[in-house]
């Protein structure tokens, strides 16, 4: 155990050797690279969870509404000309 924390030490020290464009460089990859990751676990997330929505949806019968026949508005004729 002693071993992997002298190696991390040992990595940390040769980073705040570095210039700061480096760092900058290093720290923005580490920022993308884990917005990335992220991002693909919130859109797996997203997709499952509109799944989840259609699947509750569909079984929903709405009733059936009996609207009067508009046929007498096509056989009626203005009587104002």
């Amino acid at each position: 155990m002693t071993d992997v924390a002298g190696k991390i030490r040992g990595f940390l020290e040769k980073l705040q050797k570095l210039p700061e464009q480096k760092k900058k460089i290093i720290l923005w990859t580490i920022v993308a690279i884990l917005a990335v990751i992220m991002g693909f676990f919130w859109v797996r997330e997203v997709v499952s969870s509109f799944s989840k929505i259609v699947e509750s949806v569909k079984p929903i019968n709405l009733p059936k509404v009996n609207m009067p026949s508009l046929d007498i508005l096509q056989t009626t004729t203005p009587t104002n000309k």
